[in-house]
């Protein structure tokens, strides 16, 4: 049991008065006492003297593909290349340690990012991994590259087009990962929790199972969650409902698709994407996303769907306004993950059913703005409209901050840099908002709130420690400059600073 203070320049609590203080006493995990009085000046429990910087709450993100993540820490990352020619160079160097008949496994591929402006071809993965299956998953998460053989092992029929979408990148992906070997998965989630802490991170809600991860990923976590630096809230991705009873985990969903991204424009719209006549993809029926519902929120879970295009989110809001008209609950918290591309009647209308958002900032960061990929397939005008942050805050909505880890990176200064940067300025918030979106929100929206979000009495230590004081900041830009320079959870340091030399 580790018991000690710290005195900082500032500690911001991010409670419900935004309340500040000079020193906290962490005792058993908790904070234990607040104030801005001064310490006792003789006292044999430790000081922490952080004078120089300031504290805020442990970060939480509130959607993650962990396992999804982790496999990136075990396969090639491709976001780091600028040109198709060199990854195809270090696919071959991949190849040439690999036996004959192994798959390549390489993530992170984004078109926008290379040189050329284009997918890789499956001719060419033909032609230089003739005796390797080849499985290439691009930024977006919703699509993949497969060569001939890949295909033919999967039995997929071989294709000429560029990508495989929906069903077809499921099947892809599932069979694929249940490849990995066990242990080389829990190293991978084991570095990416600690990057995560690197990151200010001490709480993540992991979306499991389903086509984004290995099917047995939440069970995997249970089982290795004593192992972890930081917690991890599960949301299985299943529409089984037994499958969550057995595990006996409260949340079900995460990514469960009502429609799908809009890079790949299988986002569902009520106007087509700019130059086609393709208006996107609905997964459910109503019908169909009522009686599911129904069942998982009688059994009494959170509920969780991915819905991006207007069309997609139009469906579920329909589906939950049915079934909580007939089935009320006040604190039922069930969310939509994404909520990319609301009417105004739409936030309106999950303000009134008391939904939760959980919102990716960073989307912007990566593909809004003028010239990029939501204004090329969008148009200027809806482009504008994309994740209204503004005006979701203003309807009183409690939305979360995540990354949807690993399509952006887990990084929340730069999800509250893309909250305030928002590239069409009516939908900008300020830096408190942005702040409490990436933790007291994300608590919230996990039903964590009594112990996790802000800085009180008896609530868990997680706490970061930054370099510089965040709300002294001139720009947004700055934000991104900011170091983190501890980070804590639940009382014990997770990841400090190697010029920190206290024993912790």
């Amino acid at each position: 049991m580790k018991k000690y203070f710290i005195k900082a320049k500032k500690i911001y609590s991010l409670d419900t008065d935004n309340n500040t203080y000079s020193w906290l006493l962490v005792d058993d995990k908790k904070i234990r006492d607040l104030g801005n009085n001064p310490l006792p000046s003789e006292s044999d429990i430790p000081l922490l003297d952080f004078s120089e910087y300031t504290v805020l709450p442990g970060f939480i993100d509130s959607h993650v593909h962990l396992t999804s993540t982790a496999i990136n820490e075990i396969s090639l990352d491709l976001s780091i290349f600028t040109s198709i020619k060199e990854i195809i160079k270090t696919l071959e160097a991949l190849r040439d340690s690999l036996p004959e008949g192994e798959w390549i496994i390489a993530k992170e591929f984004d078109p926008e990012n290379v040189e050329e402006r284009r997918n890789i071809y499956i001719e060419e993965l033909d032609h230089y991994f003739p005796k390797h299956p080849v499985l290439i998953v691009r930024k977006d998460a919703h699509s993949s590259i497969v060569n001939s053989l890949g295909s033919k092992l999967l039995g997929l029929e071989a294709k000429k087009e560029e990508i495989l979408k929906e069903e077809e990148h499921k099947i892809a992906i599932g069979k694929v990962y249940q490849k990995i070997e066990p242990s080389l998965l829990v190293r991978g989630i084991i570095k990416t929790l600690k990057k995560a802490a690197e990151k200010g991170i001490t709480t993540i809600h992991a979306l499991e199972g389903g086509y984004t991860s290995p099917p047995n990923s939440p069970k995997i976590l249970l089982g290795i969650s004593q192992y972890f630096p930081i917690d991890v809230l599960i949301y299985y991705q299943t529409t089984s409902i037994s499958k969550v009873k057995e595990l006996n985990l409260k949340r079900i969903g995460g990514c469960l698709l009502v429609d799908g991204s809009i890079s790949t424009l299988t986002a569902a719209l009520s106007e087509p994407y700019v130059g086609t006549e393709n208006y996107g993809v609905l997964y459910w029926d109503l019908d169909s996303l009522i009686n599911f519902i129904k069942t998982a929120h009688k059994e009494d879970f959170q509920i969780a769907f991915h819905a991006v295009g207007d069309r997609g989110i139009e469906l579920i809001l329909r589906a939950y306004k049915k079934v909580l008209k007939e089935y009320p609950k006040e604190d039922h918290r069930h969310r939509i993950e994404h909520f990319e591309l609301p009417t105004q009647e739409h936030i309106r209308l999950a303000s009134e059913l008391k939904l939760n958002l959980s919102l990716q900032p960073s989307f912007l960061y990566f593909w809004g703005g003028e010239g990029k990929l939501y204004e090329e397939l969008l148009g200027k005008e809806r482009a504008k409209k994309i994740i209204p942050l503004r005006s979701i805050l203003k309807n009183k909505i409690i939305a979360g901050g995540g990354s949807d880890s690993s399509v952006t990176p887990i990084n929340p200064l730069l999800g509250i840099y893309s909250a305030l940067s928002h590239p069409n300025v009516e939908e900008r918030v300020s830096l408190l908002e942005a702040l409490r979106m990436f933790t007291y929100n994300s608590a919230y929206i996990g039903f964590l709130e009594k112990e996790k979000g802000s800085i009180e009495k008896n609530k868990d230590a997680d706490l970061i420690v930054l370099e510089k004081d965040i709300f002294s900041i001139r720009a947004p830009e700055e934000i991104l400059n900011i170091s983190i320079i501890a980070t804590i959870s639940k009382g014990n340091f997770v990841y400090k600073k190697l010029t920190l030399s206290f024993d912790f």
